[in-house]
């Protein structure tokens, strides 16, 4: 049955050939042959940077800002990669737009059939056990009906629709979850 994990080496494989099927960390940022590279030249590494984040982040629009801490946690199955999911600890101004306290993606060749759904239940039930959070902040992109699905499965009502922050002419959704 497949669960969320802390990143191990032992799926990094399988995580190296999720993003050379078109899986990516960041919706604001595609992978790139380089990215994919990198990390498959130091899977370690790679792995030790997802349990240990890093301070600062780099913003969409290029400047550096303080990172909100945050945890990575891997779907898996067996050997397998399937999906992640990003659980930020509390919001700043940016994530209060876009971005919330929940992200969740599912590797190309997994999805359709009910992983996104699993991860974010999975994900809820983390924050629950570790997390003084009461609510969480969930936010997508009007045009993915899919994840709209999933957040509303997962007890998610819509609050508002607001510009998004980082692609002009695009609006997210904003949804609560009660925990």
């Amino acid at each position: 049955m497949p669960r969320l994990v802390p990143p191990a080496l032992a799926y990094a494989p399988s995580f190296v050939a999720a993003l050379r099927e078109g899986y990516s960390r960041d919706t604001l940022r595609p992978e790139t042959p380089e990215s994919i590279a990198a990390v498959a030249a130091d899977l370690a590494g790679f792995v030790e940077s997802q349990l240990a984040p890093p301070r600062t982040v780099t913003l969409p629009d290029g400047s550096q800002g303080p990172a909100v801490p945050f945890t990575t946690l891997w779907y898996v199955e067996g050997g397998e990669f399937l999906g992640s999911i990003s659980i930020r600890h509390h919001l700043n101004e940016n994530l209060e737009k876009v971005g919330g306290h929940v992200g969740y993606v599912v590797r190309p060749s997994a999805r359709g059939r009910g992983y996104a759904s699993a991860i974010l239940a999975q994900g809820l039930d983390w924050i629950r056990a570790n997390l003084p959070l009461k609510r969480v902040l969930l936010t997508v992109n009007q045009l993915n009906p899919a994840s709209i699905r999933v957040i509303e499965k997962n007890g998610g009502v819509f609050t508002q629709a607001i510009p998004h922050l980082w692609r002009p002419g695009e609006t997210a959704l904003h949804y609560w979850i009660d925990l």
